[in-house]
């Protein structure tokens, strides 16, 4: 069996100025002590940045520099002929252009908590420009759908499936759950790590016909407590509380309850085919399964969130500051950064719905005179991307 070679180091084998710095950074202080800057980082964002920088030692261990300049501030070692060397290894190792720019912006992270005085510019600055000139790894705004038509195909299939399935069996139980998921993910777009991990009675509580959901901050990315209603139109509510008594309790190898017991559900929202609660990997799966065969498209959790900030960016605009506290995003700038792909995608529509009356206008013309006329050919494909 062969090993992979390694790419990083851990923290317990950074230099010890290093260590002691990010230990500072992204630890609470107490009423004597300020926090750390990073200190109120989610769990994920920390590892994050701290394998990130690891990336960054490793390679200054290969290359020698850290023998003579262990001791060193982190940003004394940071010069252009490091960054370009450390941007080749990258690149050595096959990654794309925009997990590169991850690795450079980890860094420029990792650093910048770990000596706020420091002068950052220059790794700043080569931040933005990788982020710029990054290449995305998939065509992600040819896969933009509109949530309502998301929300349309799950329903379709989970009414049919209500109809001819109503005993369902656990394969039947568990695609249905995928459209569920699917569906309610479209409607409400959450960091796939917080739905995956709803848990009934927890998060999720029902009021008066109502089903509320509040996931306390030290859950969300952004520190920020998320609280809403799910839907409340009757299809929705149909759909949901089959979940709940026959396909949910089919799952559990339970028998199907009755509306009287709807109230009674508590613990994980989605349970797997084992009659455990499903990991954010299995669910990460599920969605991408049925939305491929539902919609034609692999939609993974977080392009769903893209999917409902074009949406509601481009259809309505002056709700992109709702958009983006919906999105939980703590940084305008990330929602306006789906606002500009969704303007982008309107503009190439009318682009395209543009050329097309054109040339139906020349054809009608040219019918009139009684002429043969020829259309220059135009890949609209080409211009729009």
């Amino acid at each position: 069996m062969s090993m992979t070679s390694p790419t990083s180091l851990k923290l317990e084998s950074w230099p010890i100025i290093d260590r002691e710095l990010w230990q500072t950074a992204t630890r609470h202080g107490d009423f004597l002590e300020a926090d750390g800057k990073a200190a109120h980082w989610s769990d994920a964002t920390r590892l994050q940045v701290q394998k990130g920088y690891g990336k960054w030692v490793f390679h200054l261990a290969a290359e020698g520099v850290l023998p003579g300049r262990g001791d060193e501030d982190p940003m004394k070692r940071v010069d252009e002929d490091q960054l370009r060397s450390y941007l080749d290894r990258l690149k050595a190792q096959g990654l794309a252009s925009h997990t590169i720019a991850s690795r450079i912006t980890d860094l420029t992270e990792a650093i910048r908590v770990m000596q706020p005085a420091a002068d950052i510019t220059i790794l700043r600055e080569l931040s933005a420009t990788m982020q710029q000139r990054a290449i995305p790894s998939r065509k992600k705004h040819a896969r933009i759908k509109p949530p309502q038509e998301i929300w349309q195909a799950c329903l379709k299939y989970m009414e049919q499936s209500m109809k001819d399935e109503p005993a369902p069996n656990i394969n039947q139980a568990s695609r249905f759950r995928d459209a569920l998921s699917l569906g309610l993910l479209a409607q409400r777009p959450l960091r796939r790590r917080n739905m995956s991990g709803l848990v009934l009675g927890e998060h999720l509580t029902l009021d008066n016909g109502i089903w509320y959901c509040h996931i306390p901050g030290d859950e969300t990315k952004d520190g920020s407590p998320i609280s809403f209603t799910l839907p409340e139109d009757d299809r929705f509510c149909a759909t949901f509380t089959h979940y709940l008594l026959v396909s949910r309790q089919r799952l559990l190898r339970g028998s199907a309850l009755t509306t009287d017991h709807l109230q009674d559900n508590f613990g994980p929202l989605w349970i797997s085919t084992r009659g455990t609660a499903m990991t954010s990997h299995a669910f990460y799966y599920g969605v991408t399964r049925i939305s491929d065969e539902l919609l034609g498209a692999p939609l993974y959790p977080h392009l769903l969130r893209d999917c409902a900030a074009s949406a509601l960016s481009s259809d309505a605009p002056e709700y992109i500051l709702a958009a983006s506290r919906i999105l939980g995003h703590s940084d305008l700038a990330t929602t306006l950064g789906h606002y500009e792909q969704s303007s982008m995608l309107a503009a190439g529509a009318t682009l395209a719905t543009t050329m097309e009356e054109l040339q139906r206008q020349a054809l009608a013309a040219a019918a009139t005179l009684n002429e043969d006329i020829t259309l220059p050919f135009l890949d609209l494909e080409e211009v729009l991307i």
